[in-house]
């Protein structure tokens, strides 16, 4: 049967892949991953690198990390042709992304791309580790009990948004994700601190890479962080404790 494979490689520790997303890998002949600019290196390749070997065919796809929306159409569109093109000429193909596929991810884009350009491609979509499950495994931080409710989403751009977000968390006993922080993270430490919650905010950047980082915010300067820096704000815990 011929389909494309796409699959979640998890957050950056090689051992977090799952054995469903390895076995895609090995049985694949050619493997395909996102970079953001020719001849950059691909985060998702070298999550899964121990698995890709010499005898595999490798196909760098280019995803401009832009705003212009045509280009990024562009870009799907060519993406979507090229792993049709290879599985129509025999080849067993896997994508590769990084995180979990359904989720800010850039295989939610390819996989609508071929779902409506290539009706006839079959799929098999295998999830990954997501980097914020992860972050709280690390931290030792969990992510929801019984009833409450979790909230992911793309760091906002202003404090007023983000003071309503907590605001609105706290009276519905939610739990907050936000991701990809970067330069955000100059206001929103302040913001926390104002608002007494730098005790009950966990930091995470780069998740299961070398320069791994899971903290407290109150151990964290208020200066730039990288892209893949997320942060996990708990304001109530559960009434009863197990015991």
């Amino acid at each position: 049967m011929k389909f494309l494979t796409i699959t979640g490689v998890g957050p950056g520790d090689p051992s977090l892949l799952t054995l469903a997303a390895v076995k895609a890998i090995q049985n694949a002949t050619l493997v395909a991953y996102p970079i953001s600019a020719p001849g950059e290196e691909s985060m998702a390749a070298e999550i899964a690198s121990n698995w890709i070997s010499k005898r595999h065919k490798k196909l760098p796809l280019l995803f401009p990390m832009v705003s212009d929306g045509g280009l990024r159409k562009e870009a799907w569109h060519a993406a979507a042709k090229q792993l049709v093109e290879a599985i129509e000429e025999g080849e067993k193909v896997a994508f590769l992304s990084q995180g979990d596929i359904s989720l800010f991810s850039t295989g939610c884009y390819l996989l609508l791309e071929v779902q409506a350009q290539y009706p006839q491609c079959d799929l098999k979509l295998i999830p990954g580790i997501n980097s914020f499950a992860a972050a709280a495994a690390v931290g030792q931080w969990p992510l929801a009990f019984q009833t409450d409710q979790i909230l992911i989403a793309s760091a906002p751009d202003t404090p007023t948004i983000l003071r309503n977000l907590i605001n609105e968390a706290a009276l519905n006993k939610r739990v907050l994700v936000l991701l990809k922080l970067g330069k955000r993270w100059e206001w929103i430490r302040p913001l926390l601190e104002e608002m007494d919650l730098l005790e009950m905010s966990l930091f995470a950047q780069k998740v299961g890479f070398p320069e791994e980082k899971v903290l407290l915010a109150s151990k964290i300067p208020a200066v730039e962080k990288p892209y893949f820096s997320l942060l996990i704000i708990r304001q109530l815990w559960p009434e009863v404790i197990p015991s």
